[in-house]
């Protein structure tokens, strides 16, 4: 594969989102990138895999999708967690699929010489160092990255007077993809050091929680947004040689 840059990007309606980002930096980097959108069925997650694999070992890999410490998520039907309709499954089984083991230690092979960022939960544990283990040469993993009002509570958030869950949601989602669309795509250009994408992100990060502090003292949660974009830079870990360039 001749492309330079090779985005993963699972199915799940909850991170569609995150496409914003593919955008960006197709409409920059359009001859030399491949967007792989993995469907909600068995052999679509082999094509990614088989892609991943023949992959450049120069280029630059984004993974964006969910995902815990131990492994990378894939695809998930727009029904799959609902009350199952038989007829609705024989005809549309893709709508019921999920796979939620996607990218593990058995098949980390996959990433044998490659360059990855996972923009995914927890990919700054398990997974990144095994992944360097099996062979990756570089593996850029982020921590906790709540995107919903769920997974809000889950942090302990409530809505109450003066608190809404939906607004952080949404802030939190348009500044991450704001800040990873626009360091990766600088990052490309001046031809960065992973080391140097990551203080990137932390600078670009850095003059959002400055404006929301300073700038949007009419918006109730900007504290929590702003403590949200500090834990979401200061939780990025790099494990292998930083040194590499993105694209080489």
């Amino acid at each position: 594969m001749d492309s330079k840059v090779l985005i993963v990007h699972p199915y799940d309606k909850s991170t569609s989102f995150l496409e914003r980002i593919k955008n960006h930096l197709q409409a920059e980097f359009a001859e030399s990138l491949h967007y792989f959108s993995v469907k909600p069925n068995a052999t679509s997650h082999t094509q990614c895999l088989e892609t991943i694999n023949s992959f450049s070992t120069n280029g630059l890999l984004l993974f964006m999708g969910h995902g815990k410490s131990n492994c990378l998520y894939g695809a998930k039907g727009d029904y799959y967690g609902t009350l199952e309709n038989e007829l609705v499954k024989a005809e549309e089984p893709d709508k019921y699929f999920y796979e939620d083991n996607f990218i593990n230690e058995n098949n980390l092979s996959v990433f044998n010489k490659k360059k990855i960022i996972s923009l995914s939960c927890n990919s700054n544990g398990q997974i990144g160092r095994k992944s360097v283990e099996n062979g990756a040469k570089v593996f850029l993993g982020f921590g906790d990255l709540p995107t919903s009002t769920e997974e809000l509570e889950e942090q302990g958030e409530k809505n109450k007077s003066g608190v809404s869950l939906s607004k952080i949601e949404q802030a939190l989602k348009t500044e991450i993809n704001d800040i990873i669309k626009k360091s990766v795509r600088i990052g490309i250009i001046k031809n960065y050091s992973f080391s140097e994408l990551v203080d990137l992100i932390n600078f670009v990060t850095n003059q959002k929680i400055s404006h929301y502090l300073v700038n949007q003292k009419k918006v109730n949660e900007r504290k929590l947004i702003a403590n949200y974009l500090y834990t979401f830079k200061k939780e990025i870990k790099i494990y292998g040689n930083g040194k590499e360039k993105l694209i080489e």
